[in-house]
């Protein structure tokens, strides 16, 4: 039986890929419709992510279409498989926006995760103290966070490093992030410190973008990149919300640019030594 639910990145993928099958049998809504037994109004939801699907029911629709391409198949099985999948992190809608719950959702399962910071410091990477202090920003700018909730959301998220096959994390932060201090002297201590230590893990490489390197790709703000099994997709955020760009080219040259950013910033043991310089004079 097929279910109502909140679009996420895999039901709207799936659907907009069965829209294209659709397309290109030459079938409108309602034919594909009559020829799948189902409403158009069904069909519709399943191609805009708002209703999921099971395999079976999947499997039948594919073979009324005639489509028959194994691995892409498969891909699209996958898809509908993982779309509607649940996790701690929907204790939490309604406090964060869906496309944080969306994105979370896909940290849970990424194979590798790329991310750039040009004013905070890595999220996978802050201790609860920093975090604490980087919400409480926001007092100050209009909003009433739930700061208890949302610092407990970001040291959930970084559990995925510790998993027994995490992700691997490639992180590069400006030598602005580590120099903006959030809470007090001891706060920003034990930051660096934690931040040398997760640095040295087999699994996470972190580079520091000094200021001599002068302008540079990342100029415009942070962004991630992350990829599972059956997508890739950067996430921008700004400070109410994060959007999303899903375009195949959009995620490639987010990927161009952070190898740039990459060969521009300190080796990884370079970036510690700059760290425990800046914590010697903390």
């Amino acid at each position: 039986m097929e279910n109502a639910q909140r679009p996420t990145m895999r039901s709207r993928k799936l659907g907009q890929r069965l829209r294209a099958i659709r397309e290109e049998r030459g079938l409108t809504l309602q034919q594909a419709a009559r020829v799948l037994n189902r409403t158009p109004s069904s069909l519709s939801k399943l191609e805009t992510g708002k209703r999921g699907i099971r395999r079976p029911a999947l499997e039948n629709m594919l073979d009324r279409y005639q489509y028959t391409d194994p691995e892409e198949r498969e891909a699209l099985f996958d898809l509908a498989r993982n779309g509607t999948k649940q996790g701690w992190w929907l204790r939490y809608e309604g406090k964060i926006s869906p496309s944080m719950l969306d994105y979370i959702s896909l940290e849970a399962e990424a194979l590798s995760i790329e991310s750039f910071q040009l004013h905070l410091l890595p999220g996978l990477l802050q201790t609860d103290a920093y975090t604490r202090a980087v919400i409480e920003c926001c007092f100050d700018q209009g909003f009433d966070p739930d700061v208890d909730g949302l610092t407990e959301v970001r040291m959930r998220r970084q559990q995925i490093l510790f998993r027994e096959k995490p992700p691997r994390f490639r992180a590069i932060a400006s030598e602005a992030a580590l120099r903006q201090r959030f809470g007090s002297r001891e706060v920003m201590k034990a930051q660096l410190t934690q931040l040398i230590e997760r640095s040295q893990m087999p699994n996470v490489t972190l580079q520091l973008l000094p200021f001599l390197v002068g302008g540079h790709g990342g100029i415009n703000g942070s962004f991630s990149t992350l990829t599972t099994r059956d997508l890739s997709v950067v996430l921008v955020e700004n400070l109410t919300t994060g959007w999303y760009l899903e375009e195949a080219e959009d995620v490639s040259r987010h990927h161009l640019v952070f190898d740039r950013l990459r060969e521009a910033a300190l080796s990884p043991s370079d970036s510690r030594a700059l760290i425990e310089r800046i914590l010697s004079e903390t």
